[in-house]
């Protein structure tokens, strides 16, 4: 049996596929949220440019010190934020809610978190490969058009490649001697 050889770029290419396949089926399968981080909010736990990895949790299970995703609307517009939560407070109809803060705040958020708006709680951080995170699109894009310009260009090479003059079979060279001696020995008569 022969063992076969695998080498650098290969391995590169396995490790990147099961990657890629691992962040989708958690995604898709499972819910969990890829997010990148804008601001220095919760610093120095979690910088700007970092890749926040967000699991689906049961708002029950949420304590007082836990860092989750949240959404929250403000003017009409939807922003999802990280923050710690630092209390849980129940309002006068009986509903609790969560009170959060950026780690480099000194005041809490001056609204409520429910539990519907709860996305997830923080699982992993990965530091500063969030930016590459962020422009993954671009770079996916960028990746397409150069394979297709690659495809196209050797396309067009091909295309515009001469065709070598086919072999002459030893045959037909053959006939074509006799012919010329055939009409060589006509002629002269």
């Amino acid at each position: 049996m022969r063992l076969r050889h695998f080498d650098f770029f290969s391995l590169l290419s396995y490790l990147l596929l099961f990657l890629v396949a691992g962040v989708v089926v958690l995604h898709f399968v499972f819910g969990f949220q890829y997010v990148v981080i804008l601001t220095d909010s919760m610093k120095p736990s979690i910088n700007p440019g970092d890749l926040v990895i967000t699991k689906p949790v049961d708002p029950s299970e949420l304590r007082v010190g836990d860092v989750i995703l949240y959404e929250v609307h403000i003017g009409g517009n939807t922003y999802r934020i990280t923050h710690r939560i630092v209390e849980i407070k129940t309002d006068p109809s009986g509903r609790y809610y969560l009170v959060t803060k950026g780690d480099n705040r000194k005041y809490a958020d001056p609204w409520n978190v429910y539990p519907e708006q709860v996305l997830g709680k923080v699982v992993l951080v990965i530091h500063t490969v969030g930016v590459l995170w962020y422009y993954t699109p671009m770079i996916v894009l960028a990746l397409f058009l150069f394979v297709i310009a690659s495809l196209a260009y050797d396309l067009a090479l091909e295309l515009l490649k001469e065709k070598p003059p086919l072999p002459k079979s030893r045959k037909a060279h053959l006939l074509l001697i006799r012919r010329k001696k055939v009409k060589l020995h006509y002629h002269k008569r």
